[in-house]
């Protein structure tokens, strides 16, 4: 049986669950991942080649159509996650979503500048500024505090 891990290369389910005859296979319509904690890697894509991602250098994720990019430090990943299912799987304490395509990690906000008509404009660490939409503006204002 092929199904989606989305576990940490080193979860001893991983190696349990290919013991019983599951394979780890991204392309798989079904999806597993521990619901008691946080993942600390995603699986993404670059220039063909597959790696594991390491969530703390996520900088934020954005969805543009059907493609995830996943912006880090090392440069952007594509995945082939749902912006959903990441959200739900992220450590909500460091990951917010912002708008419908955002999700950002609350470290590696630079600089927060108000917009007109209930908008934050994000300024990141990695030069990129990302918008939160009015429909998130006082999601964010309460995780942020202001």
């Amino acid at each position: 049986m092929n199904i989606k891990m989305m576990l940490d290369p080193d979860d001893p389910m991983r190696d349990a669950l290919q013991g019983m005859g599951i394979t780890d296979d991204p392309a798989s319509e079904y999806c597993i991942f521990r619901k008691s904690r946080n993942v600390g890697y995603i699986q993404g894509r670059k220039e063909d080649q597959t790696f594991y991602v390491d969530v703390k250098t996520l900088i934020f994720i954005e969805s543009l159509g059907h493609d995830i990019i996943l912006h880090t430090r090392d440069g952007a990943y594509r995945s082939s996650e749902r912006l959903k299912s990441l959200e739900s799987i992220l450590d909500p304490g460091r990951f917010l979503r912002i708008s419908n395509s955002v999700i950002v990690n609350l470290k590696e906000i630079k600089r927060i500048e108000s917009s007109v008509f209930q908008r934050f404009v994000l300024h990141l660490t990695s030069g990129d500024r990302v918008d939160v939409t009015r429909s998130y503006y006082y999601i964010f204002k309460e995780k942020i505090g202001i």
